[in-house]
């Protein structure tokens, strides 16, 4: 009997320490990330879906993980093509990992909040029209000049996906979430300067985010275990 209890409790603590090895075996890691964008809402009416990227830098102190970066989409205008506007901010994103008892494969679930800029750039050319003689005599473009639309607004996204292991190193990450957004108010600027600002906000939108991307861990030890060893019972 003490010898099987001995053995129980040296299985449990093997079981306790076994790190979660699809999840990256360095403590900090570098992610990149190609996006594919859907949006839809009041706020987004006339523009398509379309491609994007992130970089995130991540730190993973157990099976929990969080991470910040930056990320970007472009997205075409409906009704002219040649024309799109650009989505663009920073955000923070927590992750929880569930051991499935895979050495290679880890499912997780997310949550994001971001800070997030719609933005297009405008140019206008201005013609300037003078009379001599009572005929009108058209210059061509006298001033053309670049403003920019945009509004801001706090994104919340939840979701999920899973990790692969390619090498100790290397992760591949495959995820979905979904997100809504309410922008403030539309402002036009030339440069630095506010031209005018729109009384109200400009609506509110969702979102459909599919990922893959690969992180690798930075450094060279592994990240220490975030459970306790447990030691196994002495003989008496």
């Amino acid at each position: 009997m003490r010898h099987r209890s001995t053995l129980a409790a040296i299985c449990a603590a093997a079981c306790l320490t076994t790190p979660l090895v699809a999840q990256s075996a360095q403590r900090w890691s570098l992610q990149a990330s190609g996006l594919y964008v859907g949006l839809f809402g009041n706020a987004y009416e006339g523009l398509n879906s379309g491609p994007g990227g992130e970089v995130q830098v991540r730190v993973t102190p157990s099976l929990w993980s969080y991470g910040a970066g930056l990320q970007y989409s472009t997205h075409s205008i409906e009704s002219n093509s040649d024309y799109s506007v650009g989505l663009s901010g920073v955000f923070f994103e927590p992750r929880r990992v569930f051991d499935i008892g895979s050495s290679r494969y880890a499912p997780y679930i997310a949550a994001r909040l971001a800070f997030l800029k719609l933005a297009a750039d405008i140019d206008i050319i201005a013609d300037r029209v003078s009379r001599a003689n009572d005929a009108q005599v058209s210059l061509a473009v006298a001033r053309r000049a670049e403003y920019e639309l945009s509004a801001t607004g706090l994104q919340g996204n939840i979701g999920g996906g899973v990790l692969a292991k390619l090498t100790p190193r290397v992760n591949l990450d495959l995820g979905v979430t979904l997100g809504a957004i309410r922008f403030g108010t539309a402002k036009l600027k030339q440069g630095s300067t506010v031209i005018s600002e729109s009384d109200e906000s400009t609506g509110t939108g969702q979102n459909v985010v599919v990922r893959a991307g690969l992180a690798i861990g930075l450094g060279g030890g592994a990240k220490k275990s975030a459970v306790p060893a447990t030691r196994p019972a002495t003989r008496r």
